[in-house]
C-alpha cells in the first residue's frame, strides 16, 4: 500500500495539471450522467447544463425540474466554482513555473557568458599590461 501511495504522489506531482483536468472531466461526466438519468434530458443538454452550472454561469435556458435534479444542481453549483478556480490556478501556476524556470536558465546562461567575457577581458588586460611594461622598459633603456 505504501508503494502505491508513493507512486501516486509522484505521479500527481509530475502531472498535476493533467491529473486535475482529469478530475474535473470525471466530475463533469458524473454530473452529466446524473442529470441525464434524473432529469431525463439528452446527453448533450445534460453536459451543457452541468458545465453551465459548474462554471456558475447559469443561463437559465435549462433548469432542473425534479427535487433530486435541483439538489444535484446545487451541489454542482457550490462545487463547480472551487474546481474551476483550482484548475485555473494550477494552469496559471504551471505556466508561471515554466516562465520562472526559463528565466532562471536564461540568467545562468547569461552569467556563464559574463564569466567567459570577464576571463577574456582579464587575459587581454594582462597582455596589454605586459606590453605597456615592455614599452616602458624600452623607453627607460633608451634614456
Amino acid at each position: 500500500m505504501h508503494i502505491i501511495k508513493k507512486y501516486l504522489n509522484e505521479f500527481i506531482a509530475k502531472y498535476t495539471v493533467l491529473f486535475f483536468v482529469f478530475v474535473v472531466a470525471i466530475v463533469i461526466l458524473i454530473g452529466t450522467i446524473a442529470f441525464y438519468n434524473i432529469e431525463e434530458r439528452t446527453f448533450f443538454n445534460s453536459l451543457y447544463f452541468t458545465s453551465v452550472t459548474m462554471s456558475t454561469i447559469g443561463y437559465w435556458d435549462i433548469t432542473p425540474i425534479t427535487h433530486a435534479g435541483k439538489l444535484v444542481a446545487m451541489f454542482y453549483g457550490f462545487m463547480g466554482a472551487p474546481l474551476f478556480v483550482g484548475l485555473t490556478w494550477i494552469l496559471f501556476q504551471s505556466k508561471l513555473q515554466k516562465m520562472l524556470q526559463a528565466s532562471i536558465h536564461a540568467y545562468h546562461r547569461e552569467a556563464k557568458e559574463a564569466e567567459k567575457l570577464e576571463l577574456q577581458l582579464t587575459q587581454q588586460n594582462r597582455k596589454q599590461n605586459k606590453k605597456i611594461k615592455e614599452i616602458e622598459e624600452q623607453v627607460k633603456n633608451k634614456k
